[in-house]
């Protein structure tokens, strides 16, 4: 029975570990799909469904649009899965006020990356 409790742990164990790997977001990319989620004047950007739904959720990549393009995505894609478009920048946790501005929406880099998003677009992703 032993061998056989063993023998389950271990097919267990090798079914995670070759199980689809999740995508990593770069800061050489302008385009990232992922769940969406929003806080204050910023949003964090998750690759798996599941971490948009539990709080503090990490890795996630910070970022943030213009204040209309804010105003209108909250309203309309919180929690669904989209592709944003546009450039990333360097955090450093020198940055004036812990901050950087973007068209009007302060990124305060919740997610806590080495870099964050300043998007021109974001869209419910196809």
């Amino acid at each position: 029975m032993t061998k056989f409790l063993i023998g389950l742990s271990a097919l267990a164990l090798s079914a995670c570990a070759t199980g689809p790997a999740t995508p990593q977001y770069s800061a050489a990319d302008t385009a990232f799909t992922g769940w969406v989620r929003f806080g204050g004047e910023e949003f964090q950007l998750y690759a798996d469904q599941d971490q948009v739904l539990q709080p503090f959720s990490r890795p996630c990549v910070s970022g943030a649009a213009s204040r209309d393009e804010m105003r209108q995505a909250v309203r309309d894609l919180g929690g669904q899965k989209v592709t944003i478009t546009g450039r990333t920048a360097a955090w450093s946790a020198g940055l004036p006020g812990n901050r950087i501005e973007h068209e009007g929406s302060a990124i305060r880099n919740e997610c806590g990356g080495a870099f964050v998003i300043l998007a021109d677009d974001i869209r419910p992703a196809n």
